[in-house]
């Protein structure tokens, strides 16, 4: 009975071993690598390409003797285009910024940079000469430290909200907490990709940890679904009342489609989140950089507000 249960335990041993990949960091002498983090959107506020530019840290680095600053790219060579007008985008820093510039840069890079004391650039089309349209396609290149990196991305068209309700938090109908419910009519036979962010009392838009969603299940459907309340990393939620809303509380939806290689980066990268610990999996974030890391978006948007009564 021993010999035979140490032949059992060889070869679930022997099975495991097998079907897991080896993953080796990237070795000391690899230079960084640039990261991109780009967006541009259409809908009720359309807004021209913004673009974030630093370099990656190797596995091995010591953060305590680096400096954040330090990790932003300056000087590049960075244009979009699309197919009929070619922009350059200008590199501005955080105290050049006005107040609605920050409010839209923390907003789409998830950090509030104003509290962290980081001396921010990014680029803008600080012209607003292409702000984004439902239908274009926009190519990004970008020339830096002798590097050069390209990406597409297409703004798809919108699927908006018809209409949205707030019920009491489900299982003890808590007068205190209560869930947004909102509803939307997918169009049949064609791929949409959805994103969101919420906003409460004029607070920044943050998405939730899980943000994005495909109709994979409920193509061409009518189709109710719960909106969980943003939260930023800097001010995480308390996990008992995490993604409710309280009473009295005003309430901002944005609403996004994005197309698929966009949907696949936050995808994976949401995957990658929730799939932490000692024994969670390794996973590849789906970037759709070229030469690069990062993500370069489309967004079409809507906006949606109410009061939680």
């Amino acid at each position: 009975m021993k010999k035979y249960f140490l032949i059992l335990f060889s070869i679930i041993i022997l099975f495991c071993t097998s079907c897991e990949e080896q993953i080796f960091p990237i070795g000391d002498d690899t230079p960084p690598q640039l990261v991109v983090e780009g967006v541009i959107e259409a809908g009720e506020i359309p807004i021209p390409p913004v673009v974030l530019l630093t370099r990656s840290l190797q596995f091995t680095s010591d953060g305590r003797q680096l400096s954040i600053d330090d990790l932003f790219v300056h000087d590049a060579i960075i244009t979009v285009s699309d197919g009929a007008q070619t922009v350059t985008l200008d590199e501005i820093c955080w105290e050049d910024l006005s107040e609605d510039q920050q409010k839209l840069v923390s907003e789409n890079f998830g950090n509030r940079y104003d509290s962290i004391g980081v001396n921010l650039c990014v680029y803008a089309d600080v012209n607003e000469v292409m702000p984004g349209e439902i239908g274009k396609t926009y190519t990004l290149n970008i020339a830096a430290d002798g590097q050069e990196l390209s990406a597409v991305t297409t703004i798809p068209p919108h699927v908006p909200v018809d209409s949205f309700y707030f019920q009491n938090r489900p299982g003890d109908n808590s007068p205190e907490y209560f869930e947004l419910i909102a509803k939307i009519s997918d169009v049949e036979n064609r791929p949409d990709f959805y994103r969101y962010f919420t906003s409460t009392n004029n607070s920044f838009f943050d998405a939730p940890i899980a943000s994005v969603g495909d109709d994979l299940l409920i193509d061409g459907k009518e189709f109710e679904f719960p909106i969980t309340q943003g939260e930023t990393w800097l001010e995480p939620s308390n996990p008992q009342d995490y993604g409710y809303f309280n009473v009295g509380d005003s309430i901002q939806l944005k609403w996004c489609n994005l197309d698929e290689n966009h949907f696949n980066f936050w995808s994976t990268l949401e995957f990658n989140f929730f799939n932490q610990g000692p024994f969670g999996s390794y996973t590849r974030i789906d970037s759709n950089i070229e030469g690069g890391l990062g993500v370069w978006g489309g967004y079409s948007v809507s906006y949606y507000s109410g009061v939680v009564e």
